[in-house]
């Protein structure tokens, strides 16, 4: 059963997370993406020591927002219970520490998502989908988005476009498997969501769990992770066909993967591998891969 709250305080912290990042790395971490070296077409351990850390539990991407200055993620030192987000933000050209934005003992946070305009972000506290919104240089308290969206089951946030549609997971544990797991998308008419409608076969199949998209803003091509039973989570690319369907799925070929979602200005693709950290590489095999149409 879902705990209940109607309001829920932001724990800002002000000492660097857990004590692993190093002074001299931070010291440093000035440009844009933490002034990381920025990767090709073979994935990368994305910030080593200061977002992927040594005695911590990554639980999603590393999510930029829309002009870059800040990033966020979920995860939990080791050996401890509940999920937190953290986040790092660029001040006057040079990257802050990593701090702890949203943790309350006794919930999990996950799966922060901004919305196209950077006004507000999307975090999913469980089961159910919360948001903030930017009052100057900080956050408001939480609040739950729809009721219309938010149901009795888990339900988790993935993705935002351009249009303010949202793309969300429902989770449902006493169903059999592939029907555990329903994709739906709910857009925004006249400030409102409209009532979720079920996404297609190409997401929601019947012989795999998907577990996350990310959905391009335009809506172009959507990244898929799934696992078949007793198998690791896989990526795969689904392209908006001419028609409006989708295209059947292509596999990427970057091994295991999960919480997949691309950077703001398009051009590098990051996600989270188990006990290993988050990964970032260049979308280029976005557009190598898409079939060509008739």
């Amino acid at each position: 059963m879902k705990k209940a709250f109607l309001q829920l305080a932001i724990l800002l912290q002000v000492s660097i997370a857990n004590g692993q990042c190093n002074p001299n790395e931070l010291s440093v971490l000035k440009g844009p993406y933490l002034g990381q070296k920025p990767p090709g077409n073979k994935p990368e351990l994305f910030a080593p020591g200061i977002v992927s850390r040594d005695g911590y539990f990554e639980h999603s991407a590393a999510v930029f927002s829309p002009d870059g200055n800040e990033v966020y993620w979920s995860g939990k030192p080791q050996g401890t219970r509940y999920f937190e987000i953290n986040f790092m933000k660029k001040v006057n050209g040079t990257w802050t520490e990593p701090k702890t934005a949203f943790s309350r003992e006794g919930y999990n946070f996950y799966n922060p998502v901004f919305s196209s305009d950077g006004y507000r972000l999307f975090l999913n506290i469980d089961g159910d989908i919360w948001f903030v919104e930017r009052q100057g240089d900080k956050w408001s308290d939480v609040a739950k988005i729809s009721p219309i969206i938010n149901s009795a089951f888990s339900d988790d946030l993935h993705t935002i476009v351009e249009n303010s549609s949202i793309y969300f997971r429902r989770y449902k544990p006493n169903e059999l498997f592939g029907k555990r797991s329903i994709f739906y998308i709910s857009k925004k008419i006249n400030g409102n969501y409209t009532n979720p409608e079920i996404l297609d076969e190409i997401i929601n199949s019947a012989d795999a769990e998907e577990m996350a998209v990310f959905v391009a803003p335009d809506e172009s091509y959507m990244i898929i992770e799934a696992h078949e039973e007793n198998r690791a989570d896989k990526l795969f690319i689904s392209y908006k066909k001419q028609d409006g369907s989708w295209s059947k799925r292509f596999k990427l070929p970057f091994g295991n993967g999960r919480f997949p979602s691309v950077s703001p200005d398009g051009k590098y693709l990051f996600y989270m591998k188990r006990d290993e950290g988050i990964y970032w590489v260049s979308t280029k095999i976005i557009e190598e891969l898409k079939p060509n149409e008739s």
